[in-house]
């Protein structure tokens, strides 16, 4: 089997970075060898033939639709790969272009926690500690999944998901 296909099935499949560790998993390879395979997948995805790159976030990698596509082919996966709740704190971190994580979990609940630490892994957003509490913050990875450019494109996308819960409500 084709290892470096392999891997690049996987980063193509997944919905979250994964570790070196785990593709060693999947393709029963060294940590070594699953590096020089990320590099040069690294490198053919810098081609500009190509329309997806590879980004390392944190300690893992993921494939993305480079940021000059994305406005033609985000449609075609309507965010499928997320639960309503993960919209739903989506919306609200962009609609306040910063929302503290409590201000969150009234709104939600408790789950709130389970999605945010998902997204933070996604690297949809981002945690800043301030004082007691901590500060959730749109990432660029985020505006890039949804094809904004600017806090405001962000809101009127999101005003959307935001009333409809609120209609939910009623």
């Amino acid at each position: 089997m084709n290892k470096k296909a392999l891997i690049e099935a996987a980063l193509f499949m997944s919905t979250k970075p994964l570790s070196i560790k785990e593709l060693t998993k999947i393709a029963n390879s060294s940590e070594e060898e699953i590096k020089n395979i990320l590099e040069e997948l690294k490198k053919e995805f810098e081609s500009p033939e190509r329309g997806v790159h590879l980004i390392k976030m944190g300690n893992g990698y993921k494939l993305y639709v480079k940021p000059e596509y994305v406005r033609f082919v985000r449609h075609l996966t309507p965010y499928s790969d997320m639960k309503k709740g993960h919209l739903r704190v989506l919306a609200l971190v962009a609609y306040k272009n910063g929302i503290t994580q409590s201000e969150i979990v009234k709104v939600i609940g408790n789950r709130t926690y389970e999605y945010v630490r998902e997204l933070i892994e996604r690297g949809l957003i981002r945690a800043v500690k301030e004082g007691r509490t901590i500060k959730l913050l749109p990432t660029k990875e985020f505006a890039n999944y949804f094809g904004l450019k600017t806090p405001e494109e962000a809101k009127k996308f999101f005003e959307g998901v935001i009333n409809a819960k609120r209609n939910d409500k009623s």
